[in-house]
């Protein structure tokens, strides 16, 4: 007689990224209701903006074990950004949908796996406008959550990439002649991007801390 056998443990880790997963989507929800509530409270004369946002990112990934390389990875981003200001308080809210690549390298391995996510970052920013100097440079600084969605990535056995991550953005830039910015920000990773499958079978998590240097121009 032949008994079906499973691994309880495997199933159960299954389980687990599934709700991680999908407790991910919740709160990705409602930051991003969040967002829209408060870009909808802002006063009727708040400007709204559109504008084209590139960049280069530079990947510090955090393994639990020395899997991984520290040497940075050069990577890039680009897309779209609405920008929500409150004239005369200085509070803003912005709002992208930007196309990301990411390089990881692996210890003792030449090889450079790619990854592309869909990030969509929610950032509140305020500007300290002074009304001499406003309108050729505004210094401001920024803050909020960046939630990544991943849809393409290299085949490779050792790696399980997470399909959502989420980080958490810190930065600061200038605001020249009322349409073209300049930002440098750290996002904290608060959630694992990947996980390797060691050669004793365990897995090692890691989360990606992200230096991202970027150009905006509002129209």
């Amino acid at each position: 007689m032949n008994y079906k056998t499973t691994n309880l443990g495997q199933t159960q880790n299954e389980n687990n990224k599934r709700n991680q997963q999908c407790v991910m989507g919740r709160s990705m929800i409602r930051i991003l209701m969040a967002a829209i509530l408060l870009a909808v409270a802002m006063p009727a004369t708040a400007q709204v903006r559109l504008g084209f946002k590139a960049g280069t990112t530079v990947d510090e990934m955090r393994l639990s074990r020395d899997v991984a390389n520290r040497d940075n990875s050069l990577g890039y981003t680009g897309g779209l950004t609405l920008d929500f200001k409150v004239p005369f308080i200085g509070l803003g809210v912005e709002v992208g949908a930007m196309y990301s690549h990411r390089n990881s390298h692996l210890a003792d391995d030449d090889q450079v796996y790619k990854r592309h996510y869909i990030d969509i970052p929610v950032h509140v920013n305020y500007r300290l406008e002074v009304p001499v100097a406003a309108k050729i440079l505004v210094p401001y600084a920024f803050s909020g959550p960046n939630f990544s969605l991943l849809f393409k990535e290299d085949e490779a056995s050792t790696m399980e990439n997470s399909k959502t991550t989420m980080s958490w953005d810190i930065g600061a830039g200038v605001e020249l002649f009322s349409h073209l910015r300049v930002s440098a920000s750290y996002g904290i990773g608060l959630t694992k991007s990947l996980e390797m499958v060691n050669e004793d079978a365990t897995k090692s998590g890691s989360k990606d801390n992200c230096w991202t240097v970027s150009a905006t121009y509002l129209f």
